[in-house]
């Protein structure tokens, strides 16, 4: 298993992956192609987001989609996972315990003041918050608040 940024020829994975993402965890949203697809080109030729794909025999099985952030009133950056995804049949395997180690890794890189983990879909939220603060090492903070129209 491989974990590494993603490159242009990992378009059409990433892009079916995060139909699948969306389908499974937002299913009260409609998937859009060319906004996936548009999102998917802006990482490529801007790294805004930043796209980590990991790959098992060189399918491309799952993704990390992470953000860089200012702080609007201090120094420094901030790094947010936004989206963790592992096709279904690819679960219990180390797919996403290397993505997020990748992401860890990256965040030390930029010298990320903080690093942003959590679930925001309402999907599986205790196991995936557990998951989380185990292979992270991050601490429960705050409070998440969602209101869907």
């Amino acid at each position: 298993m491989l974990v590494r940024l993603a490159m242009p020829e990992d378009r059409d994975a990433v892009v079916g992956l995060a139909r699948m993402q969306v389908e499974e965890t937002l299913p009260h949203l409609d998937f859009e192609q060319d906004a996936a697809e548009e999102t998917f080109d802006q990482s490529i030729k801007f790294a805004d987001p930043t796209f980590f794909v990991c790959e098992q025999n060189r399918e491309v099985i799952g993704y990390l989609m992470g953000l860089i952030e200012g702080y609007a009133f201090t120094s420094g950056v901030f790094v947010v996972q936004e989206v963790l995804y592992v096709r279904p049949d690819k679960r219990g395997t180390r797919a996403a315990v290397k993505l997020l180690k990748e992401f860890v890794r990256w965040g030390e890189i930029l010298d990320a003041r903080e690093m942003i983990f959590g679930v925001s879909n309402g999907y599986n939220d205790e196991r995936t918050t557990r998951f989380l603060e185990k292979v992270t090492g991050a601490q429960r903070v705050g409070t998440y608040l969602k209101r869907v129209r």
